[in-house]
């Protein structure tokens, strides 16, 4: 059996064309103060929140980045009044990602209707967080 290589190459090429309009379609649903000025990869801590909220985003952040996803923390979405504690985006798959330490499970199910429905909405307990098993 022979491969067409030309035939590959374009295939891949429109693939990669593929996920990057819809990465930026995705990216169309953010607020852009947070695309703009919050550069992707870049931790925003937010001093309201507790250290142990901030050390879990960090290390959620950094397993998604080693991973290979774009990443935008702080992230709040246009028409919706959702703010994820991250937003990743993968081969245009979108999630956003709330770290939950003291807030009851009711409150992150509220939390759905205000995210727009691309982004599968993920949740990480602090008090289970285990870096090493984590996955998405």
């Amino acid at each position: 059996m022979t491969i067409d290589m030309n035939k590959a190459n374009k295939t891949n090429k429109m693939n990669k064309n593929r996920r990057i309009k819809t990465e930026n379609d995705l990216l169309q649903l953010i607020q852009p103060d947070c695309r703009h000025g919050n550069k992707e990869g870049y931790v925003k801590p937010q001093m309201a929140n507790t250290l142990l909220h901030e050390t879990i985003k960090f290390q959620v952040v950094y397993w998604l980045r080693k991973n290979g996803y774009k990443v935008y923390t702080e992230t709040a979405f246009i028409d919706k009044k959702g703010k994820a504690d991250i937003v990743c985006f993968q081969n245009g798959q979108a999630f956003a990602i709330e770290i939950l330490c003291s807030e009851k499970d009711e409150r992150f199910e509220d939390k759905r209707d205000t995210y727009p429905e691309e982004f599968t909405l993920v949740k990480v307990r602090a008090s289970e967080f285990d870096y090493e098993k984590f996955c998405l």
